[in-house]
């Protein structure tokens, strides 16, 4: 809590952040800082909604090199299942 004029304390605010701000550019840690935010985001989706998000952001092309084809595609008028799938009539 400032103990000062509250505009000191704004000055000191405003400068020092921009002073931290420097230091993270020019060192690449801001890159870092990022890299390891998305990450951590990214690793508290779920597998759905993370391809969800990537193919709303415009980046099929990283699921398809990972996944094949998106939106996976069943031959026309064929279904597999998958391993532990079952049908019931």
């Amino acid at each position: 809590m400032p103990q000062n004029i509250d505009s000191n304390f704004d000055a000191l605010v405003s400068m020092y952040a921009e002073t931290e701000a420097d230091r993270l550019y020019s060192c690449n840690q801001l890159y870092d800082f990022a890299l390891e935010t998305l990450v951590d985001r990214f690793e508290n989706m779920t597998e759905n909604e993370l391809i969800e998000h990537v193919a709303e952001m415009g980046d099929e092309e990283i699921i398809e090199s990972i996944y094949g084809n998106y939106p996976p595609q069943d031959p026309e008028g064929q279904y597999s299942l998958k391993k532990g799938e079952s049908i019931v009539i």
